[in-house]
């Protein structure tokens, strides 16, 4: 006679929790949900000894590790899940804990050393709509191991966040995808009214000049925001585009001016014949680190026509000693054969000297 299929169901609940192995991972759960850490340790460290594979005793050990927030030590855990049970899926249950710091440290492990699965886009798309502006940090981190036509869309979400740390993150990693389809998420964060987004955002952008054409930032040169004009004319210096040098040397000129230090040093790319002159009234600008790099680049550029400025900077005793040893070094690369001291594509002023 066939048994009924609620006999096969309660047959193969008993076999479950037959399992000596579940069973002590069970138990290692309850004590863990109450709170018994030290005794949900002790249980499972006595039953790793026994059972060294059990995926479900070393999950239990995963989870106290996330608990602790040791996301390096869940994450070797998973990894030693995977390796005996490669169908195994360790993070499933961590990313859906009640506990947010657990949530957290899963989506951490899980980016200090991916499975070998790839991160499903769903599973971020639910963390950055978390409770817990923790969680959606750590799940922006994680879109780093997503191809761009997923990555992308979760990061212009992050972008919007109400977190301004996950629109840092956002920024940050939007700069990282060397994408330049992104230039216009990074211009509206550079409008951010957060100074660190603001910071974030705009590094990416002038990273992201490299992989650019020039046309992606004209239009922001037309924008009514200054620093996007701004960063848009720095970014295209550095392709030695010169379509928004205007924009830097009214930038230097500027004693207000917070980018005068980087648009001395984006404008000597340019060749433009009201560049040397700019570079040259700079060099007595009140922000000692503009005129340092000022000197640098006039040496740099070989102009012979600055000698006597560059002398008279460094013979003046009340000059800071960082002014006197740029004017020292401009004067040694005018010196020079202009094929080692000439600038070229590329030309990039050196930092300024430290101060000893």
């Amino acid at each position: 006679m066939r048994k009924a299929p609620g006999c096969w169901i309660l047959i193969l609940a008993f076999a479950a929790c037959s399992r000596p192995e579940l069973r002590l991972s069970r138990q290692a759960h309850g004590l863990i949900e109450q709170g018994k850490i030290q005794e949900a340790q002790v249980v499972i460290e006595n039953g790793l000894r026994q059972f060294p594979d059990s995926p479900d005793l070393r999950q239990q050990r995963m989870l106290l590790h996330l608990l602790a927030g040791q996301a390096e030590l869940a994450a070797a855990e998973a990894r030693q899940i995977l390796q005996t049970h490669p169908s195994a899926h360790p993070y499933q249950a961590p990313l859906r804990d009640p506990s947010p710091a657990v949530r957290c440290s899963a989506l951490r492990a899980v980016a200090l050393d991916p499975p070998h699965w790839v991160v499903p886009s769903g599973t971020l798309q639910r963390a950055l709509h978390d409770s817990d502006p923790t969680v959606r940090r750590e799940a922006v981190e994680v879109t780093r191991l997503l191809q761009n036509s997923e990555a992308l869309s979760l990061l212009r979400q992050a972008a919007r966040d109400p977190d301004w740390l996950t629109r840092a993150a956002a920024a940050r990693l939007l700069g990282n995808r060397a994408d330049p389809q992104t230039l216009p998420d990074l211009f509206v964060l550079l409008a951010d009214h957060d100074s660190y987004v603001r910071r974030f955002a705009r590094r990416s952008l002038l990273e992201l000049a490299g992989q650019a054409r020039p046309e992606a930032y004209l239009p922001a040169l037309s924008s009514s925001d200054r620093t996007t004009q701004v960063v848009a004319a720095l970014a295209l210096a550095r392709l030695n585009d010169g379509r928004g040098i205007e924009i830097l040397l009214a930038e230097i000129a500027n004693p207000m001016g917070i980018e005068r230090a980087e648009a001395v040093k984006s404008a000597a790319r340019v060749r433009d014949p009201r560049v040397l002159p700019a570079l040259r009234t700079a060099t007595s600008d009140a922000d000692s680190e503009v005129r340092v790099v000022a000197l640098i680049a006039l040496g740099l550029l070989q102009d012979r026509e600055s000698s006597a400025l560059l002398k008279k900077v460094y013979a003046d005793p009340t000059a800071p000693r960082q002014v006197h040893l740029a004017a020292g070094k401009a004067l040694d690369l005018l010196s020079q054969p202009p094929t080692k001291a000439e600038s070229g594509p590329g030309f990039s002023p050196p930092a300024p000297p430290a101060r000893k």
